[in-house]
């Protein structure tokens, strides 16, 4: 083995190290894709999975150490939280496979996540039908509740205001079903954007050239509709049942507003410099509106539709005269 080779082994075996301690790190856990993407910037596609591979082992051989230091036994439920990781890893996989076939990361990144979908949809409701796995769910959730609300210095009552421990629990299981695919899209999107500005010119590594199809426009519009339409019967006193269809629903709708509000970002940077802004007001503007969208419920959605709404409007109007060949 020559000199160079060492290197690059001893490289990737770091970038493996680096990947495993990072999902360990709960502050870290989302930039533990980004040693793995570098690695493929890098040194190309088969280190890439092999590392891929080196790390899905290391990060559950960790898992298994823990158990066994702590004399702790495994459960249903330490299987499920590790599943992750290796969808994740997986879903990463497929991406750069795809590449090969010439997609924009877009579409790369929106056909996982509808692959993802097809399959965690059915296992998750399969999982979540176990009297078993829920037991030990429940429990730990029970064992959480009461130490929260035993904190000292902490008004736990008036955080979670009338909401039984049943009913916040039952609103946590909605709120997970309506969103885990969203988290998923989120993780991929995140490390793609970061990797990407390491890896590309600095005139692509900013949101000003990420723009989306016309038939995402309407795909925003249609699901949302969809949504307010529920919305407003359910003020009238009727409940239109969707069943396990609602969760697919609000997942797509999520991703769809996500996808708008960053195209929108986008405009508004390149409207910011059509105006001559300083970069100072830029930057206040910025700061704003991070300030408004942390404003819970009114602040948070008048943001994301305003930015939304944006993308919306550039169905008709050419903000950034833009062509079909830019784009993330």
């Amino acid at each position: 083995m020559t000199r160079d080779e060492r290197r690059r082994w001893g490289v990737e075996a770091l970038a493996a190290v680096l990947a495993v301690v990072a999902y360990q790190l709960s502050v870290f856990g989302v930039l533990f894709l980004l040693p793995l993407q570098w690695v493929y910037r890098r040194h190309g596609e088969r280190p890439f999975l092999m590392v891929s591979i080196v790390v899905a082992v290391g990060i559950w051989g960790v898992a298994v150490l823990t158990k066994v230091v702590a004399h702790s036994l495994w459960s249903a439920a330490d299987t499920v939280l590790l599943v992750f990781p290796l969808v994740l890893i997986a879903g990463w996989v497929v991406m750069v496979l795809l590449e090969r076939l010439g997609w924009r990361f877009l579409y790369r990144l929106v056909a996982v996540t509808a692959a993802c979908g097809l399959v965690l949809f059915p296992t998750v409701s399969g999982l979540l039908a176990q009297p078993a796995l829920m037991q030990v769910v429940e429990k730990s959730f029970d064992e959480v509740w009461k130490s929260a609300s035993q904190t000292p210095g902490v008004d736990f009552a008036s955080l979670v205001g009338r909401v039984s421990e049943k009913e916040f629990f039952d609103l946590l299981k909605e709120t997970f079903l309506g969103s885990f695919l969203t988290v998923l899209f989120l993780f991929w999107a995140f490390t793609g954007f970061v990797a990407r500005v390491f890896t590309t010119p600095r005139e692509l590594r900013t949101l000003k050239g990420f723009f989306l199809p016309s038939q995402g426009t309407w795909i925003l519009l249609g699901l949302w509709g969809l949504i307010l339409i529920k919305f407003l019967l359910a003020l009238k006193g009727v409940d239109w049942e969707w069943g396990g269809v609602e969760y697919v629903v609000a997942n797509l709708a999520l991703i769809a507003l996500v996808l708008h509000v960053a195209a929108g970002w986008g405009i508004l940077h390149v409207l910011l410099d059509g105006w001559k802004v300083p970069r100072l007001g830029q930057t206040a503007v910025r700061v704003l509106l991070a300030l408004v969208l942390l404003t819970p419920v009114v602040g948070t959605w008048l943001v994301l539709g305003g930015l939304a709404g944006l993308a919306v409007l550039e169905l008709w109007v050419n903000f950034r005269k833009r062509t079909q060949g830019v784009g993330l």
